[in-house]
């Protein structure tokens, strides 16, 4: 009986010896390459972290060490790890298992079709003892939960309290489940700040950066040293978690000079640099603090009291041409969506979730009308789901927002396609008017009537248009023309650009081909208008073209450029053979509105100037591609690549120089003296290349041995140089032309 008891007693002191978790292991920030995870030990020591991966089988270890100071925290970093992918997992001190679970996963690659992201915020563990939101956040399966604040409720300045808040809340049955289920950012608000409405330098903040960077596991916190923003993404959504109460007022505004500042000057610079490298679909920007104004009376934490620093932002994004911004808030214990009347600022109204609260009470006092306010609802356990489904067309990517009560309802529901988040661009309707032409006229735009005087006088196609087979595709080109038209309606115009390694631009590459369709059968229209003495039609139809040729002139190559004057030429033309054929009385309206049409095209239509830069920037990039596909090949010219690409820049720079600063020299229209220095230019060009015509030649060899000579850097350049430099003075003159002959026709 007496051995029985002993081996008890033993067995009880090592059960009692053994170390074991407090709390955790959750996961906070993932990416595609690393996993973060927190854990607090009961008393200080080492511990490992193991990751299993369960497709192979291969090891990843990442150690951290408990200690007194940092209330035995653990922070572990596992790097080295590849997207999606799932782990089993250990924790161990020295020999002794401590945890063991999984699986967990890394996120998903940012080429990934689809992800869903849980926002919520106000989750009071002391007043709400059943807090079912977190089951249904558990159930949806997010690849992240972000939590905007209040999490957990702290209202107390010192570190011995803002620790113990946390290890209460993060023991609360429901969060400790979901915390070592999903990927979890936080950020604070008031609550878990400092007090109520409180933020910036107020007392008690001091302590409240030290405990959070212990109690959480991201990335980054803030610059380093002051604040706790960062940011992560999961496929088609990238989360800049901000942070709305650290910088208030601290400082002036960087985005609204001589104003209040809400983010401060390091986070403000930060956000910006990431929003214009990032190149996810949808960008979520989410802070506890509400981004409107629509609070109770006096309520002087939210961005309504830093208007003129939001709108600024809301400016900048639009004078960076970002798009894809969505808002999610928290803070004030409602639902809500509004869509920000922002067009004038942002280009788009931007939208805004507040998801409050996981579990508090609802206040009625902050339902307050806002401009743009399209839904709201009190709802004591609620949550938000943005869920994003990324389409072959990026317009066309769903962002799906779900508002999800504890009891299972999902009581508001709101989709946006990623079109209606970006300033209005006519590319995204002329994408949609060619795709209509493949379907009306075949991919290859076989079934569109052939023309032989397509580039001739008017009057040489006025026979070929007005006749039965033009008059079909006319009427079969409607869902394209109808298309098309909106495009012509919008200002702005910006294709997508090439990509590293190509040459054409989405213009040159997906859509020229249905475009110059296009372009016939509105010139058709025109002409059979005329013919049927329907003149207003022909005159918006001119109308039409010349807006279309503002936005090809709004591009970054020479092509577009060449298209848009061969348009301008049309117009005129087009104008004149309305002025002739126009009867008196009400057709002199038309005529005039043709005029008027040419002569707000010519206000608007940029200098000659414009399309010297537009050159140098598409000569200088189209050499950067040749260089790096000639560096991956053979022969000569991939040694020469390899071995003197800095010098071959060189080259190419001063070979181009001279011509393109005549070019700079260009003003409103062309000169008879800088036509002729263009063309002394380009002979120079010509005449270098006659000149070593037998060494560019021996360039296409193959591949000789030893190091490259400084001559074959010289000759790379010139042979590229001759290749890639447009027939400058030839463009440059017709687009000349094409604008005196409109300034002829607008008098």
């Amino acid at each position: 009986m007496k051995s029985a008891l002993l081996c008890w007693s033993l067995a009880v002191a090592a059960v009692a010896q053994e170390p074991r978790l407090t709390h955790g292991p959750f996961r906070g920030h993932v990416d595609t390459e690393a996993m973060h995870v927190w854990a607090r030990a009961e008393g200080p020591g080492a511990f490992t972290l193991q990751l299993t991966s369960l497709a192979d089988g291969a090891l990843t270890i990442a150690t951290a060490v408990a200690a007194a100071e940092h209330d035995f925290v653990l922070h572990f970093t596992a790097n080295g790890l590849t997207a999606a992918q799932a782990f089993s997992l250990r924790i161990l001190q020295g020999e002794q298992e401590v945890f063991t679970g999984g699986p967990w996963l890394t996120a998903l690659p940012d080429d990934a079709s689809t992800a869903t992201i849980a926002f919520g915020s106000c989750s009071s563990d002391k007043g709400f003892v059943e807090q079912p939101i977190w089951g249904r956040i558990l159930a949806r399966s997010p690849q992240a939960l972000v939590l905007l604040g209040d999490t957990p409720y702290i209202d107390l300045g010192t570190v011995e309290a803002r620790r113990r808040r946390h290890r209460e809340f993060f023991a609360f049955a429901p969060v400790r489940a979901t915390l070592q289920s999903v990927p979890t950012w936080t950020t604070w608000d008031d609550h878990d700040y400092t007090a109520n409405d409180e933020f910036g330098a107020v007392k008690g903040s001091e302590t409240a950066r030290p405990v959070f960077v212990d109690y959480h596991a991201h990335a980054g916190y803030g610059d380093g040293e002051r604040g706790i923003y960062t940011r992560f993404r999961q496929g088609p959504i990238e989360v800049f978690v901000l942070d709305a109460r650290t910088f208030a007022d601290t400082e002036p505004s960087v985005l609204a000079p001589g104003e209040r500042t809400l983010l401060g000057k390091a986070q403000t610079q930060w956000l910006q640099q990431g929003l214009r490298n990032s190149t996810a679909t949808f960008r979520v920007l989410a802070c506890g603090m509400v981004w409107n104004d629509g609070v109770r009376p006096n309520k002087k934490d939210c961005w309504g009291n830093w208007l003129p620093e939001r709108d600024a932002l809301f400016r900048w994004l639009g004078e960076q041409r970002i798009g894809g911004v969505v808002l999610v808030s928290g803070d004030v214990h409602r639902s809500r969506v509004i869509l920000h009347p922002t067009t004038a600022l942002a280009g788009y109204d931007i939208p805004e979730f507040v998801t409050s609260p996981l579990a508090q009470n609802v206040l009625e006092s902050n339902k307050v009308d806002v401009p743009g306010l399209v839904f709201d609802a009190g709802e004591a356990h609620s949550c938000l789901f943005l869920g994003a489904t990324r389409a072959a067309n990026d317009d066309d990517s769903m962002l799906r927002a779900v508002f999800q009560a504890g009891d299972g309802r999902e009581f508001h529901v709101r989709e946006l396609l990623r079109a209606s988040l970006q300033r209005a661009n006519a590319a995204v309707h002329y994408r949609r008017a060619v795709a209509l032409m493949k379907a009306a006229f075949g991919d290859e735009y076989d079934r569109l009537p052939t023309s032989d005087v397509a580039n001739e006088k008017i009057e040489a196609q006025v026979e070929d248009m007005v006749a039965a087979p033009w008059r079909a595709a006319v009427k079969v080109a409607e869902p394209a023309l109808a298309e098309w038209l909106v495009a012509v309606s919008i200002d702005r115009c910006w294709f997508r650009e090439p990509a590293k390694n190509d040459f054409n631009s989405e213009f040159l590459a997906d859509l020229l081909r249905g475009l110059l369709g296009l372009q016939q059968v509105v010139k058709a229209r025109c002409l059979q208008a005329v013919a049927d003495g329907d003149m207003q039609v022909a005159a918006d139809s001119i109308a039409a073209l010349l807006a279309y040729a503002s936005h090809l002139q709004q591009g970054t190559s020479t092509l577009p450029w060449a298209i848009a004057a061969e348009i301008e030429q049309q117009c005129a033309s087009l104008h004149s053979w309305l002025r002739q054929r126009a009867p008196v009385g009400t057709a002199a309206a038309a005529v005039e509105s043709s005029r008027a049409a040419i002569a707000r095209h010519l206000g608007t239509r940029p200098g000659l100037a414009a399309v010297g830069v537009v050159a140098r920037n598409e000569v200088f990039r189209s050499f950067e591609v040749s260089l790096r596909m000639l560096a991956g090949g053979k022969d000569r010219k991939a040694v020469f690549a390899r071995e003197l690409g800095v010098d071959v820049r060189r080259h190419f720079v001063t070979l181009l120089d001279p011509l393109f600063a005549t070019c700079d020299a260009i003003g409103e229209s062309l000169t008879p003296e800088v036509a002729a220095q263009l063309a002394v230019r380009t002979g120079e060009l010509v005449a270098r290349r006659a000149a070593r015509s037998k060494a560019l030649k021996a360039l296409g060899d193959k591949a000789a041995d030893g190091a490259a000579d400084v001559d074959a850097a010289a000759d790379l350049a010139l042979l590229l140089a001759t290749m890639l430099v447009p027939n400058l003075d030839g463009l440059l003159t017709e687009i000349d032309a094409a604008h005196r002959t409109l300034v002829a026709a607008a008098k």
